[in-house]
């Protein structure tokens, strides 16, 4: 993983993942800089927002897929 800051593009390199105080932490290392991520159920309609696009994109791929797949099949008597 990447993180893009003011200082340039750091590694993350993720070393733990635990649920803690109802939340999921991650820890690691950013750099030479110790670091952690939390994200608690009020971060939610966030995650949910910025993965929506790539869901309906995906959904609507599998659909085509499918419709294409049945359209090659001979019919059955």
């Amino acid at each position: 993983m990447k993180v893009s800051s003011p200082i340039g593009d750091l590694p993350f390199e993720p070393r733990k993942l635990r649920f803690r105080d109802h939340r999921l932490e991650i820890e690691g290392v950013m750099g030479a800089w110790p670091a952690h991520v939390q994200i608690s159920g009020s971060d939610l309609p966030a995650i949910a927002r910025v993965l929506a696009k790539p869901a309906a994109i995906a959904a609507a791929a599998a659909a085509v897929i499918v419709g294409a797949a049945s359209l090659g099949r001979p019919k059955s008597s």
